[in-house]
């Protein structure tokens, strides 16, 4: 006897749940990095003052090249992970978000669908969708509209820190502008993710009314 084909709704959790995952997976990776790279801050290493002759070359200090080697590798897989856990955040709180808009408007989407490109998610033009009013019976509504405007805010953020990272003559009050805009925008993937993870339970939210609704026309 073939196995029944999963409903849509099974296969679309599925799809939000597994973008989750991957967000948690890079998200780790990003912390392990970051205090891989702490451990061999030279600022924190006790030192070792020993030192070698490399024949025909010179001195080399051997924890010093060591501690050096290991940072710059670390520094590499820091600022590589954040970047993929922080474009697959957004990817996962924009995919799940138009997964719950599509609920919301009577439609049955099978998968997440988003572009890609050099590995990276291609995320929407447009922003994260204001869903208060189609989640106005839903508990958590309140909380995932505080989640967007926060990503918006620091999706700003970032806008400004792109625009202007490759100025070098900025004017004082820039600086302060740009160090203030390079905070917010830190934030973003934490945010992001929080938001997904939230837009994630609106989903059941929605599915699960969708299904009652339907039953309740089925009984008619």
């Amino acid at each position: 006897m073939p196995k029944p084909t999963p409903a849509w709704f099974d296969i679309l959790t599925a799809s939000v749940h597994a973008l989750g995952a991957a967000a948690r997976e890079y998200r780790t990776a990003y912390q392990t990095a970051c205090t891989a790279s702490w451990h061999v801050d030279p600022t924190r290493v006790l030192p070792i003052n020993g030192q070698l002759s490399v024949l025909e070359r010179d001195f080399v200090r051997p924890q010093d090249d060591a501690l050096w080697r290991l940072g710059e590798l670390y520094g590499n897989l820091r600022d590589t992970t954040k970047r993929l856990y922080e474009n697959t955040a957004q990817a996962y709180a924009y995919g799940t978000a138009a997964a719950v808009q599509s609920v919301l408007n009577g439609e049955r989407p099978p998968h997440i669908e988003l572009g890609r490109r050099d590995s990276r998610y291609v995320l929407p033009a447009g922003p994260l969708p204001d869903m208060q009013d189609g989640l106005s019976r839903w508990t958590g509504s309140e909380r995932l509209a505080s989640l967007r405007q926060r990503v918006l805010e620091q999706e700003r953020a970032l806008a400004y820190v792109s625009d202007l990272a490759f100025y070098e003559d900025l004017a004082e009050y820039e600086c302060a502008d740009l160090a203030h805009a390079s905070e917010r925008a830190a934030r973003l993937a934490d945010s992001a993710y929080a938001y997904g993870e939230t837009a994630e339970s609106a989903l059941h939210f929605v599915l699960l009314t969708a299904a009652t609704n339907q039953a309740s026309g089925d009984e008619r």
